[in-house]
């Protein structure tokens, strides 16, 4: 029998409280993700048996009296993979994946936790992460927020990516400023994107607690809804360390 004695488990994904559309009329405002995005729903009744219900996200006019805006997979901690998300790109790879397309035991496994906050307001660069063996679930973190925070830069990026092989990106936001040139002209653009979906591997962010682990080695579980054609999906990530 498997047995969590003398482990803990860590939440890596901050709590969000939804914005509700109660049947009244009454809304009940909630909370923003790291990216400023709501979680938005509509309470309703079904039909069918009575029970009060949650729409979740719609884009606007697609249900009737539908008093919302939409919601996207990519909406508080998330994970991601390139087919139908940024395969759309020039100068990407054949052979990229999607979510649905990888095994399940590419979400789990052994991670290196990166603590960057001596790298405040400076590019991350392989020497700090000398930590981070082939293979890894690497997850990154600093105390830093805004301008201050570290930046993974392409090169960086590419070499966990190609060189590590590392086998997914976990991400804390704030913490880590993960991609630069977003608004670069194509091939130049987005690096992190490019090395990690290009090799398929997965990204989940904005992740939180990453910080307050207290090994740099622990296993971690990020699975994404079983849904395909999406190109991300909510998650619930957790980490597994000794107690």
């Amino acid at each position: 029998m498997i047995s969590l004695k003398g482990k803990k488990i860590v939440d890596l994904t901050d709590e969000l409280v939804a914005r509700v559309a109660r049947i009244d009329g009454s809304i009940e405002q909630g909370t923003d993700d790291a990216y400023g995005h709501k979680w938005l729903s509509e309470e309703t009744i079904n039909e069918t048996d009575g029970t009060m219900e949650h729409l979740v996200g719609a884009n606007i006019g697609t249900v009737s009296d539908w008093p919302i805006g939409g919601l996207s997979g990519h909406m508080g901690a998330h994970i991601q993979l390139g087919v139908r998300h940024n395969d759309n790109w020039t100068g990407l790879p054949d052979g990229m994946k999607g979510i649905w397309d990888v095994p399940l035991t590419t979400y789990y496994g052994e991670a290196c936790v990166c603590v960057l906050d001596n790298v405040r307001g400076r590019p991350i660069l392989p020497e700090h992460l000398s930590n981070v063996r082939e293979g890894d679930i690497v997850l990154l973190t600093s105390c830093w927020s805004g301008d201050e925070q570290p930046t993974l830069v392409g090169d960086t990026a590419y070499w966990l990516a190609e060189e590590k092989k590392i086998k997914m990106l976990g991400v804390g936001v704030p913490g880590i400023s993960w991609e630069t040139n977003y608004d670069g002209p194509e091939p130049d653009n987005s690096p992190t994107h490019r090395a990690m979906t290009g090799n398929n591997i997965p990204i989940v962010y904005p992740l939180a607690n990453i910080g307050s682990l207290k090994q740099d080695r622990v296993f971690f579980i990020s699975l994404p809804l079983n849904v395909e054609r999406m190109e991300g999906t909510w998650v619930r990530a957790i980490a597994i360390e000794e107690e």
